[in-house]
């Protein structure tokens, strides 16, 4: 069986899951398909007949362009005017259909319901996350300081000072909630700035560790670097945040007087890369878990999860910035043992004197 491309055409706009429309060049529509239809609550004959304007807002997207070229459609968020008179926001793309002169005929316009049905849920799901996030230490920031201002006098210096020192811990958790949440922001607009240069690891290891000893008092921190690394080509602060992250989070989750390890080593195999890992002696991360570590706001259920605050987006950062250092990072673990390993670009010798000529 043969089939034409009226029929085949005719087929795929019956049986789409995501909104097509057929107007000739003024924008009269000629064919809606049911999935249009059914988001529009109108009978495709209903939609029949009316100018695009009426349905879309997206009056940019409309103009043709005279060449007839599909390489020329212009993606677009369009607001679709829905039966209930919201207009609900959904990616679309129009694509110019050519007639013989090369000048516009028609014009078919696809719009992504399913992917906006699927990022609609994503943002909603973001939403509610982000709300309980914030929900939990603004309840105790209000609740101990209404007890302060109803009962301030009847309390001794010592509960005052309790109250007070919880608040601002519950401050210091919404800062770095905050904090965390403009990195995402950053990161998901790739409007974060990096200024990359040649940086010796070891040095940075040194100085997060530095700066996590207070945290890392009851914990030993073993640092195995060999002499002679090469240097790796990241930005200072970024690379300072990826180690903490991953220090930190070690120290978090371990049991205290257990042993976090931090090792490096060059790839003689792939000596384009440097290799770093941060081991903790904690319970493990679930096998069926992994999958869902570097994901926002995630968190695993364990005994020492549940006693420490967290946002559950230091990975997803963690990952997010080592990706934009062109590196990439894995885990493994078992009861007892978690590693993850992260691999960033070396700034060899070689490296460097072909950046320093614009040749890398």
């Amino acid at each position: 069986m043969t089939l034409e491309t009226g029929q085949l055409f005719d087929i795929l706009f019956a049986s789409s899951a995501d909104g097509l429309l057929l107007t000739e060049a003024d924008g009269t529509v000629m064919r809606c398909n049911p999935a249009l239809a059914s988001i529009l609550g109108k009978e495709e004959t209903e939609v029949k007949g009316h100018n695009v304007r009426e349905i879309l807002d997206a009056d940019s997207s409309f103009e043709g362009d005279g060449q007839g070229s599909v390489d020329n459609f212009h993606p677009r968020n369009a607001a679709l005017f829905c039966a209930n008179g919201l207009g609900l926001m959904m990616p679309m793309a129009h694509f110019p259909v050519p007639a013989e002169n090369g000048s516009p005929k028609a014009f078919l316009t696809v719009v992504y319901i399913v992917q906006a049905q699927s990022v609609q849920q994503a943002q909603t799901e973001f939403v509610s996350t982000v709300s309980h996030e914030l929900r939990t230490p603004l309840t105790s920031i209000k609740g101990f300081a209404d007890t302060i201002l109803r009962a301030g006098d009847r309390l001794d210096a010592s509960q005052q000072r309790r109250y007070i020192g919880i608040i601002k811990d519950q401050a210091d958790r919404l800062t770095r909630l905050v904090e965390d949440l403009l990195a995402v922001s950053r990161l998901e607009s790739r409007k974060m700035q990096l200024t990359i240069r040649a940086l010796p690891l070891d040095d940075a290891v040194y100085r997060v560790c530095q700066n996590l000893a207070d945290k890392s008092a009851r914990h030993q921190l073993s640092i195995k670097i060999p002499p002679g690394l090469p240097p790796v080509w990241a930005d200072s602060d970024r690379l300072e945040q990826i180690l903490t992250n991953l220090i930190d989070n070690a120290i978090k989750y371990s049991p205290q007087d257990t042993t976090v390890t931090i090792t490096a080593r060059a790839l003689h195999q792939k000596p384009e890369l440097v290799e770093f890992s941060v081991n903790d002696q904690g319970a493990g991360i679930a096998p069926d878990y992994l999958p869902q570590i570097f994901n926002k706001f995630s968190r695993h259920d364990n005994p020492l999860t549940r006693q420490t605050e967290g946002t559950g987006l230091g990975l997803y950062i963690t990952k997010s910035l080592i990706m934009a250092l062109d590196g990439n990072i894995e885990v493994t673990s078992t009861p007892g043992s978690t590693t993850f390993t992260v691999q960033i670009p070396a700034a060899t010798l070689e490296q460097q004197a072909a950046r320093g000529l614009g040749l890398a």
